[in-house]
């Protein structure tokens, strides 16, 4: 059951961003759907919107990320999700932080990105 759970907010954090025409979306652009995030966690209405501005930034940083080139594009693209992490386990709970990252890295080793 957890599994299934896993991957379908997986599968709905990686759903096609609203891009421009034509445009690609590529491994960096992280886009997920923040009400299955919250049913799937449980979150208090506090903890989507601070949600929303951690994956807010989180966005930012990983478009400087993919314009980035070799170790530089590593190296704040590592910075991105450790940062990610760090804002969230302030704004859950242990038990939702849990599934988050459980969530989280799947979503990460979908895209290809490897940290």
């Amino acid at each position: 059951m957890t599994l299934v759970a896993v991957m379908a907010v997986s599968s709905t954090m990686v759903a096609a961003p609203k891009a421009e025409k034509n445009a690609e979306p590529t491994k960096y652009t992280i886009d997920f759907n923040p009400r299955s995030i919250a049913r799937y966690l449980s979150m208090t209405s506090d903890q989507v919107a601070d949600m929303n501005m951690v994956h807010d930034n989180f966005s930012r940083e990983m478009k400087k990320a993919e314009k980035a080139e070799g170790a530089d594009r590593q190296k704040l693209t590592k910075k991105a999700i450790l940062r990610d992490m760090a804002y969230m386990r302030n704004i859950l709970s242990a038990d939702q932080f849990k599934k988050y990252r459980i969530v989280f890295n799947a979503t990460m080793n979908n895209r290809g990105l490897d940290f």
